[in-house]
């Protein structure tokens, strides 16, 4: 990020979810990593289309704050997502189903890879496809209505990410990094399943912006 959220090719490359084993005696209030994932996969399913503005605050290892940001999310199944940082640094991440594009207007540069390859370092990617095959490169558990996401793999950039609901809204959305600093998103103003066009997730590199093309 300057957002450490957005760090795709340094965040979405890393977006969305990984986790602790759990045996078939599981806890009252908790599922098998089976369990857990499929009934993410249909809360998402339901899911089509979302936007909502956020709050983002990010604390290192020892819980001190480093920094706080502000911005936009909007998503559409399949594969679209427009993730849009305002303050206090402005960069803007757009997913359009083949690439993943990431501009920086303080350096002016925009990044691109394929938008397939970043599900395997990032699993807030999975947020735009429940139905994709990369589910099973992450274990999933669930206690008090937080879904908590492991990535299986240690080269992830993100290792942990987790997805608290309320009234069927998702409301919260937090991330622990390799570096262990953690990523927390409040969101506000949420819309769910409203139309939203896909001429939305276009995306145009701005003038006098260099390309760095790593597809």
């Amino acid at each position: 990020m300057r957002s450490k959220l957005i760090k795709i090719p340094h965040l979405f490359i890393g977006f969305l979810m990984l986790m602790l084993v759990i045996t078939g005696q599981a806890l009252a209030n908790q599922e098998n990593s089976l369990e857990a994932s499929e009934r993410l996969k249909q809360k998402l399913l339901s899911l089509k289309t979302f936007t909502a503005g956020f709050e983002q605050q990010v604390t290192d290892g020892q819980g001190e704050l480093v920094q706080e940001s502000s911005g936009q999310m909007t998503l559409k199944q399949p594969n679209l997502m427009i993730w849009q940082v305002n303050s206090p640094d402005e960069n803007l991440m757009v997913a359009d189903g083949t690439t993943l594009w990431y501009s920086d207007p303080f350096v002016e540069q925009v990044t691109a890879i394929n938008q397939a390859d970043s599900v395997s370092n990032n699993p807030i990617v999975l947020l735009t496809n429940p139905s994709n095959e990369q589910w099973s490169e992450f274990t999933i558990t669930y206690s008090d209505d937080v879904y908590s996401i492991i990535a299986i793999s240690p080269e992830s950039q993100i290792s942990e990410l987790k997805l608290k609901f309320e009234n069927n809204q998702l409301s919260q959305l937090s991330f622990i990094d390799r570096q262990q600093q953690t990523s927390k998103l409040t969101f506000s103003d949420v819309k769910q399943n409203i139309k939203i066009s896909e001429e939305q997730f276009i995306f145009t590199i701005p003038d006098g912006f260099d390309l760095d093309d790593q597809r």
